[in-house]
């Protein structure tokens, strides 16, 4: 049950507090997660806390108990979206006791920029659905949300050209980190949009494959229209409704009757993209006959025979650029990750693309840069690339950045010794922000302002340190090293890594664990 409540936003974990810089404490105890974090000092509390707002907001009695009809809408099947989106930009607007409207209209970047939006379908149901009756489904959806707003709805029938909103079926772990659980349960999950990157999953929605799908209410199968009409009302920015007649209440309660858009529904998509332009012409959707089912083999996929799978390699950098993408380097090849939102605290990736040769994307750099040692973003979003005893400078990987020549620079521009052959690892650590390069068994606190436009290591007698005096636990040398998303530090030791507590101030106990980098969206860690 808490596992239900915290993955639909009604239970939150603790935030971190913030802490100053360790280094110059080594072994510095910082202040853990407590029960207060949370705003009260009882998990009892918290927990009944958490059972009346979701009582309050589906209109049941409000007691704070497992009670029968509480328990019979929490095992209900539903969309796996969360209800609840602490700080993710959701304004919810005037409150009555029987409606609540939610509108994801705070944050610009939860909204399409344009009005004419792409889609195709990528992968099909396996079972009972055609392609063709799941095409006419998607149109359906799509055309009941275009005849209420001002957006457009073009299908792309390229399977190799990119699209705004994707449409996948998969089960269990479907390639996206956040898995399905077959029949039962959650049916399919969507992400909110953003105008950049174009190759993110943002406005993706996938369907549980293990599911029934139908076109229309049965009995025994799900209604496929309802559940992606709710699903693309996602994909469009917005989020659930507590209405139960609304196509964005969460749980698909009937077996019998078609959900239909509630007003609800429209006030919130006219509200963030406006109504619909007056005699406004909507695609036609094909009239086709029954067709039970379908071949097994249905789903079209990329000839991806040439691909390395990139679970089962040990790397030798990791980059995050831009706030929107990873970049992980091994040998002369690299792999591109995406990740996107589905909603606060939801964080899903995706491989792709790679391997593709560094030479070919970072053409920027010399030919001879076969291999990339180290490499990090900085906050004014240039970027350093480490290879041998020279370091790059670029604005992005196609130029430059502040006079630096192609042929690179010495590693002493950054004041580092002279004899110093490689650095290891440069990472932004997520406790001070601050950056460090590891290399051997030494580290240097690097300043990205100093001396600009390349930046300075602090001077002797501070630095260098011995990383095994701050970083205990942490072998050295280092392959590389990375900040995760949710702040975690890792540092890979060849086809290994660790995980790096940064309140004890040591590796945790369990590591180190084959680098499958289940860390940044492989399932099997």
């Amino acid at each position: 049950l808490q596992r239900l409540l915290h993955r639909y936003g009604y239970l939150n974990p603790p935030k971190r507090r913030n802490a100053a810089d360790p280094i110059p404490a080594v072994g510095r105890i910082f202040p853990r997660y407590r029960s207060d974090d949370y705003g009260m000092t009882d998990p009892n509390t918290l927990y009944h806390n958490a059972l009346k707002a979701f009582q309050k907001r589906y209109s049941l009695p409000v007691t704070g108990r497992l009670d029968s009809p509480t328990m019979e809408l929490l095992a209900a099947p539903r969309c796996g979206n969360p209800d609840i989106d602490p700080g993710d930009g959701v304004i919810q607007s005037e409150r009555r006791p029987s409606r609540v409207k939610r509108y994801l209209i705070g944050d610009p970047k939860m909204r399409w920029s344009k009005k004419k939006l792409t889609w195709q379908i990528q992968s099909y149901p396996t079972h009972h659905l055609n392609r063709s009756q799941t095409h006419a489904v998607f149109q359906h959806a799509f055309n009941k949300w275009s005849s209420v707003a001002d957006l457009d709805f073009v299908e792309e029938k390229n399977y190799y050209k990119d699209s705004d909103i994707i449409i996948k079926f998969g089960s269990r772990r479907h390639g996206d980190s956040i898995a399905f659980d077959g029949p039962g349960g959650v049916l399919a999950h969507a992400f909110y949009p953003m105008p950049e990157p174009v190759y993110s999953l943002a406005g993706d929605a996938h369907f549980d494959d293990e599911e029934k799908w139908w076109d229309g209410p049965h009995k025994e199968y799900r209604d496929l229209l309802s559940v992606a009409t709710h699903e693309l009302g996602h994909s469009m920015g917005l989020g659930h409704s507590s209405v139960h007649t609304s196509v964005m209440f969460p749980y698909y309660l009937s077996k019998w009757k078609r959900v239909e858009l509630d007003q609800d529904d429209i006030n919130g998509m006219q509200k963030i993209y406006g109504a619909p332009r007056p005699g406004k012409i909507l695609p036609e959707i094909p009239d086709l006959p029954d067709i039970p089912s379908i071949p097994e083999t249905t789903t079209v996929e990329p000839d991806t025979t040439k691909q390395i799978d990139y679970c089962n390699t040990s790397v030798d950098a990791i980059i995050e650029v831009r706030g929107l993408e990873l970049y992980i380097f091994k040998g002369e090849y690299q792999w591109r990750v995406t990740w996107s939102k589905t909603v606060s605290n939801w964080i899903s990736y995706q491989l792709r693309d790679g391997p593709t040769k560094i030479a070919y994307y970072w053409n920027v750099l010399p030919p001879d840069v076969d291999f990339i040692d180290a490499a990090v973003e900085r906050p004014d979003s240039l970027i350093y690339i480490f290879r041998g005893n020279k370091f790059w400078l670029l604005a992005d990987n196609k130029q430059l950045a502040g006079g630096c020549p192609r042929s690179g620079l010495p590693l002493t521009k950054l004041g580092l010794p002279e004899g110093l052959k490689k650095v290891d690892a440069v990472f932004k650590w997520d406790i001070n922000q601050a950056f460090y390069i590891f290399a051997g068994d030494r580290y240097w606190l690097l300043d990205v302002k100093a001396h600009p436009p390349f930046g300075r290591v602090a001077p002797s007698p501070d630095y260098p340190r011995r990383i095994k005096e701050t970083w205990r636990g942490i072998p050295t040398p280092v392959t590389t090293a990375y900040t995760t998303l949710n702040g975690e530090t890792l540092f890979f030791d060849g086809s290994q890594y660790y995980v790096f507590d940064n309140t004890a101030m040591q590796a945790r106990k369990g590591y180190p664990k084959p680098a499958k980098l289940g860390i940044i969206g492989c399932q099997d860690t």
